[in-house]
């Protein structure tokens, strides 16, 4: 099995060492991840940069090919499976993310969104993060890493359906303190939100604020309840933007245009 593994944090990420070292013991894994920081671009693409750097880099985890990329994840992905392997991958995994990517701020997340690239070609693709923002908590990577591992372990063996992309968050807690599992849908919530603009007539800042789950209460089976109390969340993800029942509306709509434009 080869896996691309990616991420939004960067190379020099702790989470995409510890994802990369739990799945080197799945399948081939070969790392692309962006030279720097890159949360919140989404579904971003370089089409109109003068190009993106690619360097083959060190890594901390041994036996593992890397490469960083002046870009964004999508960025990494579309190199990764088109131009730096000329094997075939099985699975891509992005994370692991520190933070959540839940609800509505899923579209915004480089960390689920860069698993695009994968999903368009039917290639396997899962999104890891870690439901913690609080800087006193010590990450736990390594609880995340093992239950992607463990996941990647049912695609490798075709026990889970993956024609969606598979989004994953999990509790900031010990391994024996975690619920359960809960497959889920996403809530309708942002967990990150802006707070304040400020700047002057050449420039702009964005300042945004995290939400306290422990101050909403949230629809049971939703994937911020199953973080709020506890349990990994899997959510099946897939990009499909046209409302299918409202196809009969608009039709009826825009009927009286068809006067306008009789070629229609």
């Amino acid at each position: 099995m080869n896996i691309l593994v990616t991420n939004d944090d960067g190379i020099n990420s702790p989470g995409l060492w510890a994802l990369a070292d739990a799945l080197q013991h799945i399948g081939k894994v070969l790392v692309v991840a962006p030279e720097k920081q890159q949360s919140g671009t989404g579904t971003g693409v370089s089409f109109n940069s003068d190009g993106v750097s690619i360097n083959n880099v060190s890594f901390p985890v041994e036996g593992i090919q890397a490469y960083a990329v002046g870009g964004t994840p999508s960025d990494c992905v579309i190199l990764g499976l088109r131009y730096i392997t000329k094997e075939h991958i099985d699975l891509i995994a992005s994370g692991i993310n520190l933070g959540p990517n839940l609800g509505h701020d899923i579209p915004y997340s480089g960390t689920v969104m860069a698993t695009l690239g994968g999903y368009f070609r039917k290639i396997p693709s899962m999104a890891v993060s870690l439901a913690t923002h609080d800087k006193n908590e010590s990450p736990r990577y390594d609880v995340a890493a093992q239950f992607a591992a463990d996941v990647a372990k049912t695609i490798k063996s075709g026990e889970i359906d993956t024609s969606a992309i598979i989004n994953i968050n999990v509790p900031n807690l010990p391994a024996e303190a975690i619920k359960g599992v809960k497959a889920t849908r996403t809530a309708d919530f942002g967990y990150v939100r802006l707070s304040h603009l400020s700047g002057t007539e050449k420039k702009a800042r964005y300042e945004t604020m995290t939400r306290k789950l422990d101050e909403i209460e949230f629809e049971p089976g939703t994937d911020a309840w199953a973080i709020k109390h506890g349990y990994i969340s899997v959510t099946p993800v897939r990009l499909d933007v046209t409302h299918h029942d409202l196809i009969p509306a608009i039709e009826e709509g825009i009927a009286g245009l068809h006067r306008r434009y009789p070629g229609i």
